[in-house]
């Protein structure tokens, strides 16, 4: 009865394949598609792996420790010039800071600098450097920069600091220095009667 039951379902999927309706006009074949078990059906209706050929180099790959000099030599120029672009930018930016335009303010409205170099301060160059520490987020002003007249050139030193955002800069030192033939005279801009300069 078991054996019965089997053969029955094995008739049952060989009629539901599609290799059977194609055998049908052909005896032989309808033979050896009953005599095929469900597995072997299954499997040889499973679609081969396509081949793939493996890569293949025809040249030699490059060696790169051949040119070790000439990029060492590159990387440290890379270096420099990357260096040299950070300061320039840093410097860009301190030169076009509020506070760098509002000292320039102050000296071109100040007597005693207009009595020290003259009318028309500037900066002493088209491209200004700004030396020194300007970082308003931590609240600290260490800055010296060069500016001329129509008379003569000095360095404009400027120092203050506050305790906190909420505080405002106290300034320290805010002075004029100029350079003689003799020696170097500072003028302090915070005895200006005229004007106050405050950060």
């Amino acid at each position: 009865m078991i054996s019965r039951t089997v053969g029955i379902n094995r008739l049952g999927s060989v009629f539901k394949s599609t290799s059977f309706v194609r055998s049908l006009n052909r005896p032989s074949l309808l033979l050896q598609e009953i005599r095929k078990s469900p597995q072997q059906a299954t499997q040889s209706s499973k679609i081969k792996p396509i081949y793939k050929p493996p890569v293949t180099i025809d040249r030699e790959l490059p060696d790169p420790f051949v040119k070790r000099d000439e990029n060492r030599r590159y990387f440290v120029f890379y270096s420099i010039a990357l260096v040299v672009t950070c300061a320039v930018i840093f410097n860009y930016e301190k030169s076009s800071s509020p506070i760098i335009n509002s000292s320039l303010y102050f000296l071109r409205r100040s007597t005693i600098a207009q009595d020290a170099l003259g009318k028309d301060i500037e900066f002493a160059s088209s491209w200004p450097w700004i030396w020194g520490k300007l970082n308003t987020v931590q609240g600290v002003i260490d800055v010296k920069f060069k500016v001329k007249g129509n008379e003569q050139k000095a360095w404009v030193l400027l120092n203050a600091s506050r305790e906190s955002k909420l505080h405002p800069f106290q300034v320290h030192k805010f002075a004029l220095e100029v350079d003689t033939k003799d020696a170097k005279v500072e003028y302090n801009l915070m005895d200006d009667p005229e004007f106050e300069f405050d950060l």
